[in-house]
């Protein structure tokens, strides 16, 4: 019995401290972030004949924020089957989860061919060069996300997850409101503004 508690109290140990590492990446990746929206609105208010941020596709954007924020649904499903130890749940709302990143990215890269194909490239003007720079970070995040999901995905059906050992899961459930979020701060400043 005595065995089991020390367990116990070893795995809410490990949460405590993967989680504030998740904390810590979080808070530094926000920082990033924030870096790049400051230059951006810096670079915006100096020269402001060169934005042009109406040639962009907002409806296509549009579908990108329906798609992560139906994703983070998904997400929070997996994190709440794993505190019930329910592997082949967390499995299923893992891959949906993958499944609206990865439709994210393709849509993300058939917007990238039409701007392309229209010759908006980085090197058009300052706007799409932090279009550019900004959207494709946040793309690398969310391909991130996306193998960590597949993988966390076929260690749950594999049942490496229970209870008391969720961390993993619950730390993807946070990495991915991080990619949520940044988007909800690209989307408006360069599609709306």
């Amino acid at each position: 019995m005595e065995h089991v508690a020390v367990a116990r109290v070893e795995d809410q140990e490990r949460l405590e401290n993967v989680t504030f590492g998740m904390w810590l990446f979080i808070g530094s990746e926000v920082m990033f972030f924030t870096a790049f929206f400051a230059m951006y609105i810096i670079m915006r208010n100096a020269h402001p004949e060169l934005i042009h941020p109406h040639q962009l596709n907002v409806r296509i954007a549009s579908i990108y924020t329906f798609i992560l924020v139906v994703s983070s649904l998904f997400m929070t499903n997996a994190v709440n089957a794993s505190k019930e130890g329910n592997g082949k749940v967390v499995t299923q709302n893992l891959l949906i989860t993958a499944g609206f990143g990865a439709a994210f990215l393709g849509l993300k890269a058939v917007e990238y061919m039409g701007e392309i194909r229209e010759q908006l490239l980085p090197s058009t003007n300052l706007f799409y060069s932090c279009y550019y720079t900004m959207t494709g970070f946040h793309g690398l995040h969310i391909l991130i996300g996306v193998v960590v999901m597949l993988v966390l995905a076929f260690r749950a059906n594999r049942g490496d997850f229970t209870k008391t050992y969720n961390s993993p899961i619950e730390v993807c459930g946070l990495y991915w409101c991080l990619v949520e979020g940044v988007w909800f701060f690209l989307f408006p400043i360069l599609y709306l503004v």
